[in-house]
């Protein structure tokens, strides 16, 4: 085990592979990267129906546009790096690719706070005191939540039924 910094590298849109790479440094003295891009949007009706709830398999073009981006940054990888393994997962992302944050429609003290798409631990702090407040004092003092409401595209009466334009 090797004595890592923990720093993490957030790098800009690298329109030469389609990626936007997040590097993590481990321990071990492998390399963890994501933010690779390209991901469908499942439906509502895919997910109903059940999709990727046992397999969600890395799409092999997204893995070498990563592969190849990384090789560009990293000498030691271009020189000696291989891929250990291959990884694909579900990540929630609003249609607007906003967070739901606030109180859940129809149900007394229910409050939602999810689908933050890759920004969930960024911003875990900021939405977590605004979330505290709405809770705890009725409302956010930190955070404007009227952007990130629950129901902005759930249709309602008191908006004649229509859902909220995008």
């Amino acid at each position: 085990v090797e004595n890592v910094d923990a720093t993490a590298l957030f790098c800009g849109e690298d329109n030469r592979f389609g990626t936007h790479l997040e590097v993590y440094p481990r321990p071990d003295g492998t390399i963890y990267i994501c933010g690779i891009g390209g991901s469908d949007y499942i439906s509502k009706d895919q997910l109903k129906a059940g999709a990727f709830r046992e397999v969600c398999d890395a799409k092999e073009a997204r893995v070498a546009a990563a592969s190849d981006s990384f090789r560009e940054m990293s000498k030691s990888y271009k020189k000696d790096g291989e891929l250990d393994r291959v990884q694909a997962c579900m990540r929630p992302c609003p249609p607007d690719a906003m967070p739901y944050m606030g109180e859940v429609p129809g149900y007394e003290g229910a409050y939602v706070n999810a689908g933050h798409n890759c920004w969930g631990i960024a911003w875990a702090p900021a939405c977590g005191l605004s979330m505290s407040e709405l809770v705890l004092g009725g409302e956010s003092t930190s955070v404007n939540l009227n952007p990130f409401d629950p129901a902005r595209f759930t249709p309602s009466a008191s908006r004649g039924g229509r859902a909220r334009k995008r």
